[in-house]
């Protein structure tokens, strides 16, 4: 279940469910938008990886959302906007195109 394998990889309680299901649910969303099918009926079941790396990366910017560029001493950081990334698109097939 995706819910689980998050608490794993963020090493997170049950007290961060309400948080991670609030992530997933918008994954889902996202997700669903872009590949423009309305006959997926859960993409978490179908693409739990797509669902999992999208959760993990906003997952990780929480309290940084609005951050787009940040420098300290070495390190660089950039966020792209609240679509999905190129590492969660990777994860997905191309999205559906109806023909007029």
């Amino acid at each position: 279940m995706v819910l689980d394998d998050l608490k794993i990889l963020l090493n997170t309680d049950d007290n961060e469910d309400p948080l991670l299901n609030i992530y997933i649910r918008k994954a889902t969303t996202l997700i669903t938008n872009y590949l423009n099918s309305k006959s997926i009926v859960d993409v978490s079941v179908i693409y739990p990886d797509a669902v999992i790396e999208y959760v993990t990366i906003n997952y990780n910017k929480k309290g940084n959302e609005g951050l787009k560029e940040a420098k300290f001493e070495n390190m660089d950081i950039t966020y792209n906007d609240d679509g999905l990334s190129k590492s969660v698109k990777e994860l997905l097939p191309l999205p559906s195109i109806k023909m007029l």
